[in-house]
């Protein structure tokens, strides 16, 4: 096909009148023959049914809006034209209102005017059907899309009852000592864990951590943690982990052997309770250990590598006396993201003063953190506290 690039059917009308459209139509390359209305036009095949329609309009005015009528039956997307006469151009609204689309007045629509018309009807309706056809590709994307989301998240809460499985209760009690604590994830897994657990000789082990990365990609490495942990726990003794420092020492060769993308923070602890001890080693979690207590609020020390980076990185064991009366809280560095300060030493300020005017209690700072009430955080957020009253 030439310039015009479409299939017209132009119906009876008068002769002079279709010579024009015929004419007119075909020196633009548009492929045009003449039917009769209400005869075989209607029969043709869905292949050979045209892209226009040229509806001459007589006296007969039922008659034309009868066509239109039958035509729109066919196909609600064709383009029917109106051909009419300045005397007769009175039910043009009426025609226009039972499914024309445009409409021409001879004598004095022009060759160029008849093509103009004929290929720009012709051009709407394609693109129509285009976006029509788009649209529908569109929806059956999103739907699988919805679909595959739900099965995601489906998977995610499963994943995520397997991850509170894996947390030790909260709270829990030894020899005077309570622990507790809450995590609210960015996605449904969290990338952060805590664990802690008793030794044979009644000395209590505790860790917070931090792996790099959300959800899924987070959440499989604290299940290798809790896995270390339980092997941590019935080894310790044969390991011959005589501080901290040698506990994360043997977590970082544990995870380098295990080949992960990933790498962890983590601060652990070990009280001795006979002796008020605590033994503590950080391998570069952030923000460091709050200690609360009638002598102050202040932050232990920090250091040390991330685990699972670097081959034979060696981590320093450090010891403290713990006050009779006392609070540890540790926070994952998502704490950071929520909070309105805008420089990290304010943001540590703000830290010690919520933990001191909370004497410490989880419950209070959560709530002045307004981690009861967002749905979404930035970044995993963990709170921990180890605490003994007086």
């Amino acid at each position: 096909m030439g310039v015009g690039s479409g299939m017209v059917f132009v119906l009876d009308g008068e002769p002079d009148t279709t010579q024009k459209l015929t004419t007119s139509l075909s020196n633009s390359g548009f492929e045009v023959t003449t039917h009769t209305a209400s005869g075989d036009l209607l029969t043709q095949t869905t292949k050979n049914f045209p892209d226009l329609v040229l509806l001459p309009v007589s006296r007969d005015i039922d008659r034309a809006s009868q066509v239109i009528k039958d035509l729109r039956s066919r196909s609600d997307d064709l383009p029917i034209v109106l051909v009419m006469s300045e005397s007769n151009i009175e039910p043009l609204a009426g025609l226009l209102e039972d499914g024309a689309t445009n409409y021409l007045i001879l004598p004095h629509a022009t060759a160029e005017l008849i093509s103009h018309i004929a290929r720009t009807s012709i051009d709407v309706r394609r693109e129509l059907r285009r976006y029509k056809r788009n649209e529908k590709d569109l929806k059956k994307l999103n739907q699988a899309l919805i679909e595959s989301v739900r099965a995601l998240e489906q998977d995610q809460q499963a994943g995520f009852r397997v991850q509170q499985g894996m947390m030790p209760e909260s709270p829990f009690s030894t020899d005077g000592l309570t622990l507790r604590h809450l995590i609210v994830p960015s996605l449904i897994l969290s990338g952060d864990f805590i664990d802690y657990f008793e030794l044979p000789d009644g000395r209590l082990v505790f860790y917070i951590a931090d792996v790099s990365g959300h959800g899924a990609q987070g959440a499989i490495v604290t299940v290798l943690l809790k896995g270390l942990s339980a092997r941590l726990a019935n080894e310790f003794d044969e390991l011959q982990l005589d501080d901290a420092g040698k506990v994360l020492g043997w977590f970082n060769q544990e995870l380098i052997a295990c080949r992960l993308e990933q790498h962890v923070t983590m601060f652990l602890g070990i009280v001795d309770k006979g002796a008020g001890r605590l033994h503590y080693a950080n391998a570069a979690h952030f923000p460091a250990t709050i200690l609360q207590s009638a002598q102050g609020t202040k932050y232990l020390e920090m250091g040390g590598l991330p685990l699972g980076l670097y081959e034979g990185a060696r981590y320093s064991g450090r010891e403290t006396a713990l006050p009779e009366s006392f609070t540890m809280v540790m926070f994952s560095d998502g704490v950071f993201e929520i909070l309105p300060e805008q420089s990290l030493q304010a943001k540590e300020d703000h830290l010690l003063s919520l933990v001191k005017g909370d004497n410490g209690d989880i419950d209070s700072m959560a709530d002045h953190l307004g981690l009861g009430v967002v749905n979404e955080v930035p970044d995993d957020i963990a709170v921990f506290t180890v605490a003994r009253a007086g």
